[in-house]
């Protein structure tokens, strides 16, 4: 169903349908995610126990139908290495596309996942939610994970590749539609 503001509303399930059913072949979206990400049990300075609920909600560009590894080695030959300098590691969440028509949407232990690697050139915004309450980021305790760099690709410039639950997704604008998760909310 098509509302007043021209995006497509579909359930998640409808969503998914959409995603596997499109084509190969690499290909701009605009994603509006909404995450819960993990939290310490504990606030790393204070020790004081966390006990509330931190939710994301990103905005972002994305490369779908991209492959991980020729990213980090097309970067390696940017940076004028050889390939030998990737390593390449264990992937934690293997995704099957037996049902997909391409390779950014699949299923991981019965759920719908997309992999993307977020576009260079754009810049997310993000939103942090702690109780429901639109928080600022540095107002939140020290409970969000921390972030390292990748050590195996051997380059200077990180590649960096990521995957969402397709129930997760708020918005996503591909193709010149605009499709509205009705159950994310």
């Amino acid at each position: 169903m098509t509302n007043l503001k021209g995006q497509i509303e579909v359930t998640a399930n409808e969503l998914e349908t959409i995603l596997l059913s499109m084509p190969k072949g690499s290909t701009f979206a605009k994603v509006l995610q909404y995450t819960t990400p993990k939290t310490t049990k504990k606030d790393r300075d204070t020790k004081e126990a966390f006990t509330s609920k931190i939710q994301k909600l990103t905005a972002l560009t994305v490369l779908l139908n991209s492959k991980y590894a020729n990213g980090v080695k097309n970067q390696l030959d940017r940076e004028n290495k050889d390939h030998s300098e990737y390593k390449q590691g264990a992937n934690t969440m293997e995704i099957d596309f037996t049902e997909s028509e391409n390779n950014f949407c699949g299923h991981f232990r019965g759920n719908a996942v997309i992999q993307y690697r977020p576009f260079d050139n754009s810049y997310p915004t993000t939103k942090f939610i702690m109780d429901n309450k639109l928080t600022d980021k540095d107002k939140l305790p020290n409970v969000l994970p921390t972030k390292s760099k990748a050590t195996n690709q051997g380059t200077d410039k990180e590649i960096f590749w990521r995957k969402l639950y397709v129930k997760n997704i708020r918005k996503i604008k591909i193709d010149g539609i605009l499709y509205k998760n009705v159950e994310c909310v």
